[in-house]
């Protein structure tokens, strides 16, 4: 059953869904009405107006009749176990039913449940009962106790004994008991002054609920009683009763205080919570009772269901005339003027029943319209709410069965195929699959493939092509992937999925992957290039022999080492052979095309680098290094180049293709070609050889080798590249040159020096170091002050080249007030004669601050005096 049609406008996915009890139940209701229901986790129980009790299975299937009553059965209850039913009627009579225990099929798929047998036990009370209710635990209890009440206006408890029955009255003589529940050893009960709530492993009374204000007869407006635990373990009653809906929560403390009084717990001023009430005995703790949340509607509460730990489902009647919260329905037997016919005028019309889903606040969350059968001629207190929780159930979710005299509706929390559904019907495939992939185990009338294709259709109409490859990705089934592809190939955007392509589980055909190949080739090498990387590379049997023959294969059929990790172990996913040679066809025509022969297109350098893989793959490394080393700077792969010349030792490929290997990654080269300094196929002559033109790169060699290897190096067969080197250090390198002639044993001085000197400007610091290296100390001395002007690098000069240019050094500072400033300066630090350098100053130079340079040269001698003593 739907619920009625609302206003499209803000329309919002519903939150519940509902569903008319089938089987037998049409059947039974022909000659008879329902006049109550009580439910077990795998059966239910209605009681007619003709005073039958039928067992029902969940989807209406007749299970069996109990008839022990001649009137209306007013209320059943049925224990944990399922095997002690008891009903109450209009006739004064209780019946405790006794059944077989329930049995399950060989396959654990469904409960059996006894259609006859077990005994019956009648109670006569003489009139009419309203209420029965088991206790708690009763098939485990060895006095098992029922409680009852009616018209009598008397509250039983009825405790079976080994030999006759103990009657206990708690409560009598405040009108007809109509509503009782327990919870535990609590009890609760409704009459005409409002609610009482009873202990009964104590026998003292816990707390009391006033009744509503203008709230009209219990005969005309039921009230409603639902115990429910919270997750956090905290107890309340729900209490709906007129136009009210009260929560009242139950906690224990360790408070002593204690009463035998009744305690009222009464709604606050306003609706909001109300404080808590005083504490009274319960067991060994006390127990206080508070109302945490007080409703009020515009309508009867004609059922009371929890929903969670906040919320509640309110089953609402509206009397005949009243305006509905929600469009009314059409419904055959109501007029367009909202009338019925009834024989004689006309009558006002009763709304349709509604369900409100609200929390505790009073916050509506959603409210359906019910169009129960016959509702335009019932009372609220035709009306019956049932909840159920089935804890083997994964979501946990309570369901509802709404009752009337001629209808059962359930009504339970949509799953994931109603939202899937409804999601659906508003083609909102995004969140339709986003819904389904949420809990995918519990999908029954959807396939998640189904939901995906929907989706996936939706992304590629609004050319949401990466979105939809990335779905593809996540989501799409193996048997699926064939037609996808073929679906973004006919959209020109196979570019969007083939990075995303499987490549085993699902392996798709050869022509696709072909397909994918010849899509880059055309339209952009770079991607061509990623894709061959990516995929797992063909096995060695799949090469096509090199053109000379000689593959550097190690001829034992394993897979190139560097390719072990992605080696496909099946069948390749393309034909190499067939793409080799259409790679050598293409990057042939594309250098023939290409207007500078010495540059290639970045292009035409990816390809060929795309070859270089196939030929890797295929064990063919000299044809793979030949392409790398073509490349130069271009190349992409650059560690995997040096890798192949290591790995299969190709070093004869590039004895000659130095230049190239150095534009490869020059400071890999540069560590390669030193390393191999020894080597027969790199010999050091034979570098420089290839390098005299590239000077830089000659340089930086020659550098490399004096930094790294300069044992080797230096030695006579490499005299002339240390002569070599002065120019190159001169050009790229100056202040390491004289850090090279310190360490070089072959460099011929006369002639570094001359070049230094013709250099523009002269290499200075060069030429004072070979001078000194020559024996020209005093030249040198002089090249210092005249030209670089450092007098304490002089100083420095002088003390590593003997003490006898001190004088030498006072000479020629005489010419220069700031040289003898400064010698005055480092004079008692350099054990510098003092006196000597005053003696010689002329008497026309003006020193500056002279009084204060002999004061700290006295002090200085006063302290270094004592210090040579010693």
């Amino acid at each position: 059953m739907e619920p009625a049609p609302q206003d499209d406008a803000g329309e919002s996915e519903p939150l519940l869904k509902y569903e008319r009890v089938g089987g037998h139940l049409h059947t039974l209701l022909r000659d008879d009405a329902l006049s109550c229901i009580a439910g077990h986790m795998n059966f239910i129980c209605v009681g007619t107006f003709s005073g039958h009790v039928l067992m029902l299975e969940l989807n209406g299937r007749y299970i069996r009749r109990l008839h022990q009553h001649h009137k209306r059965v007013h209320e059943i209850s049925i224990d944990e176990s399922g095997q002690h039913i008891v009903s109450c009627s209009d006739d004064g009579t209780v019946a405790v039913y006794a059944l077989l225990p329930m049995s399950t099929e060989l396959d654990a798929s469904r409960v059996v449940i006894p259609t006859s047998g077990g005994e019956v036990n009648i109670y006569n009370f003489y009139n009419a009962v309203y209420s029965s209710q088991l206790e708690p635990g009763y098939a485990t209890k060895r006095e098992r106790s029922f409680a009852c009440g009616g018209i009598s206006g008397q509250l039983i408890v009825n405790k079976k004994g080994w030999i006759i029955d103990k009657e206990n009255t708690v409560h009598e003589g405040e009108g007809p008991v109509h509503c009782i529940r327990y919870h535990d050893h609590l009890l609760a009960w409704v009459n005409d002054w409002g609610v009482k709530v009873y202990d009964t492993a104590t026998d003292t009374r816990v707390t009391y609920i006033e009744r509503p204000p203008n709230c009209p007869p219990l005969e005309l407006c039921r009230a409603h009683l639902v115990w429910h635990t919270l997750t956090s373990g905290d107890l309340v009653l729900l209490v709906g009763w007129g136009h009210t809906l009260r929560v009242v929560k139950f906690t224990a403390s360790t408070s002593s205080t204690s009463s035998n009084d009744d305690t009222t717990t009464t709604p606050p001023a306003t609706t909001p919570p109300s404080k808590a009430t005083p504490a009274v005995v319960f067991g060994s703790a006390a127990l206080s009772a508070e109302v945490v949340s007080y409703v009020t509607f515009d309508f009867f509460v004609a059922g009371v269901s929890p929903w969670g730990d906040s919320a509640v489902c309110v089953l609402a009647f509206r009397p005949p005339g009243s305006a509905s919260s929600t469009p009314l329905p059409s419904t055959p037997s109501v007029s367009r003027q909202g009338q019925k016919e009834t024989g004689e005028g006309l009558v006002e019309a009763t709304p349709c029943p509604e369900m409100h889903v609200i929390d505790w606040r009073g916050t509506q969350m959603a409210v359906d319209m019910l169009p129960l059968r016959g509702f335009e001629k019932l009372r609220a207190t035709d009306y019956h709410a049932l909840c159920l929780t089935f804890p083997r159930h994964t979501t946990n979710s309570p369901v509802l069965f709404l009752c009337t005299p001629k209808d059962v509706v359930v009504c339970r929390v949509r799953d994931v195929d109603d939202r899937v559904a409804y999601a659906l019907s508003q083609r909102a495939y995004e969140n339709a699959l986003a819904i389904a992939l949420t809990d995918v185990p519990s999908l029954k009338r959807h396939a998640l493939d189904e939901l995906v294709e929907y989706y996936l259709g939706e992304l590629v109409l609004s050319q949401q092509y990466a979105t939809a490859a990335d779905v593809c990705r996540r989501l799409l089934s193996p048997h699926l992937w064939e037609k996808y592809v073929y679906v973004f190939a006919q959209k020109g955007q196979l570019s969007a999925i083939a990075k995303f392509m499987p490549t085993s589980n699902p392996r798709l055909p050869t022509s696709q992957y072909e397909m994918v190949l010849k899509h880059f080739l055309d339209t952009d090498p770079a991607q061509l290039l990623q894709i061959i990387r990516k995929w797992p590379k063909p096995r060695m049997s799949d090469r096509r022999p090199s053109s000379n023959g000689n593959s550097n294969s190690n001829g034992n059929g394993i897979v190139a080492a560097e390719y072990t990790k992605t080696a496909s172990l099946f069948d390749p996913l393309y034909d190499s052979s067939a793409w080799i040679l259409q790679l050598e066809t293409v990057v042939r025509r594309r250098r023939l095309a290409e207007t500078d022969v010495d540059r290639m297109t970045m292009e035409t350098s990816y390809l060929m680098e795309a070859l270089a893989e196939l030929y890797t793959a295929t064990e063919q490394y000299d044809n793979a290094l030949r392409i790398y080393l073509s490349q130069g700077s271009l190349c992409t792969n650059k560690d995997h180049a040096f890798k192949l010349i290591v790995e299969h030792n190709l070093w004869d490929s590039i004895q000659n293709k130095v230049v190239n290997l150095m534009l490869i990654d020059r400071e890999s080269a540069l560590r390669m070609l030193v390393h191999q300094i020894k080597s027969d196929q790199l010999k050091v002559h034979a570098i420089v050889k290839q390098l005299e033109h590239k000077k830089e790169l000659l340089h930086e060699y020659l550098h490399s080798l004096v930094v790294h290897r300069l044992a080797d190096y230096n030695a006579e067969m490499y005299a002339s590249l240390h002569e070599l080197q002065i120019s190159l250090y001169a050009e790229f390198m100056p202040s390491y040159l004289v850090k090279f002639l310190q360490t070089s044993a072959f460099v011929p001085l006369e002639k570094a020096y001359q070049f230094c000197s013709e250099r523009s400007p002269p290499l200075w610091d060069a030429m004072i170091f070979i001078l000194g290296r020559m024996g020209q100390q005093k030249k040198a001395l002089d090249f210092i002050l005249t030209q670089l002007q450092n007098v304490k690098q002089a100083i420095q000069f002088v003390q590593d080249n003997g003490d006898e240019l001190w004088d030498y050094l006072v000479e020629i500072s005489l010419t220069n007030r700031g040289y003898i400033e400064e010698l005055l300066e480092y004079a008692s630090d350099h054990q510098i004669d003092p006196i000597k350098i005053m003696r010689k100053i002329p008497d026309d130079m003006e020193i500056t601050g002279l009084k204060a340079k002999v004061q700290q040269i006295i002090a200085n001698y006063r302290i270094q005096v004592p210090a040579s003593h010693t």
